[in-house]
């Protein structure tokens, strides 16, 4: 009995993960909609606690996708990343399995919603403030 219960959950769970993996096998163009930048602030003069961090619009890009095997390529201004993929798992209150991916390169993060056609970027280093930067837009496939 409790065979055929995990037998049965293994079923469901391969399942949830067939959408993700068929969705990205199509190439898609993304644009962003939003993207943030930290400015730069000088040494000496700290951001105040409780203050709002300091923050510049950048230009918003368009780039393409296109994922093979684990591995998702963005390409954007005639270059390539390249990023390590996998699923996306629930968090501990959710009840059910997102349709998403995520994906990371370096100092570099993506997460793709393949329900609603939208990802999230974010650039995170901690040794240069100047090089943080978060975006979100949508995506179509082609």
């Amino acid at each position: 009995m409790i065979a055929h219960r995990v037998a049965l959950a293994g079923a469901v769970l391969m399942l949830s993960l067939v959408p993700a993996a068929s969705q990205l096998r199509r190439p898609m163009t993304c644009t962003e909609d939003v993207s943030v930048r930290l400015d730069p602030v000088p040494a000496p003069v700290p951001v105040p606690e409780g203050a709002k961090s300091p923050s510049q619009p950048q230009r918003a890009r368009t780039f393409s996708l296109v994922a093979s095997g684990g591995l998702l390529t963005v390409i954007s201004a005639g270059r390539s990343d390249y990023y390590e993929c996998q699923v996306a798992s629930p968090r501990l209150n959710e009840r059910t399995p997102r349709n998403a991916i995520k994906c990371q390169n370096g100092v570099y993060f993506l997460l793709i919603d393949l329900n609603k056609l939208n990802f999230v970027e974010a650039q995170l280093n901690p040794e240069d403030r100047s090089e943080i930067k978060m975006s979100y837009g949508s995506c179509r496939t082609l």
